[in-house]
C-alpha cells in the first residue's frame, strides 16, 4: 500500500495495516453515502489514509472506537473537499441519499404517492444546513445509532441529539411551506 511508505518503522507499518483493514469500509460506506459516486469515495478515503500516514505520530496511540471515528471523520472532510470542488451537491446525488425504501409498494396509485412524498423529502433536505441533512441522513436513510452518529461526527450524543432534534424541526418547517404552495 503506498500510504505506508510515509510510515518510518515495520511496527507504524503493520499497525497502520491493521487500522486500514478495520475501518475501510466503514470510512467508504460513509463517503459513499455523501458522494455518490463510488471513484470518488474510493478517491476520498485514499486521501484520508494518506493524510492519516502523514501524521500518523500523533494519531498512533488512539485506539478502538477514537480511531474508527478519526478514520471517519477524516473521511468525511475528504469527501466534503471534493463536494466543493463539483460546485455543492447535484440533483443525482441527492438522489443517491436514499439507498433503499423499506415499504412494499401495493398498487401503482400509492407508489407514486409515494415517489412523490420521496421527492418532497429529499428537496427539503437539500434546503437544509450540512451539519443538519448529514445526521437526519445517517439516522433515517442508514439507521445508525445516535452513539455510531457521534463516532462518525466526532461530537458528543447529546450533539446528535440536538441535531436530530433541530434538524426535523427546520424539516417540518419547509415540508409545511412546500404543502401550502
Amino acid at each position: 500500500m503506498l500510504c505506508t511508505a510515509a510510515l518510518e518503522t515495520e511496527r507504524d507499518r503493520e499497525s497502520f495495516q491493521k487500522i486500514y483493514e478495520k475501518n475501510y469500509l466503514k470510512m467508504y460506506h460513509v463517503v459513499n453515502t455523501m458522494l455518490g459516486q463510488q471513484a470518488d469515495a474510493e478517491n476520498a478515503v485514499h486521501e484520508a489514509f494518506l493524510s492519516l500516514a502523514e501524521n500518523f505520530g500523533k494519531y498512533a496511540r488512539l485506539t478502538g472506537s477514537k480511531m474508527t471515528g478519526l478514520c471517519v471523520s477524516i473521511a468525511k472532510n475528504k469527501a466534503i473537499d471534493i463536494l466543493r470542488a463539483r460546485n455543492r451537491y447535484s440533483e443525482a446525488q441527492l438522489e443517491e441519499l436514499v439507498l433503499y425504501d423499506k415499504r412494499e409498494e401495493v398498487n401503482p396509485e400509492d407508489a407514486q404517492e409515494a415517489d412523490e412524498d420521496s421527492r418532497m423529502i429529499r428537496r427539503a433536505l437539500r434546503e437544509l444546513p450540512d451539519v443538519f441533512r448529514e445526521v437526519l441522513v445517517l439516522k433515517y436513510f442508514y439507521g445508525l445509532k445516535n452513539k455510531e452518529i457521534a463516532k462518525i461526527q466526532g461530537v458528543s450524543g447529546k450533539v446528535v441529539e440536538m441535531r436530530l432534534y433541530r434538524g426535523k424541526q427546520k424539516l417540518r418547517v419547509i415540508l409545511d411551506e412546500e404543502e401550502v404552495e
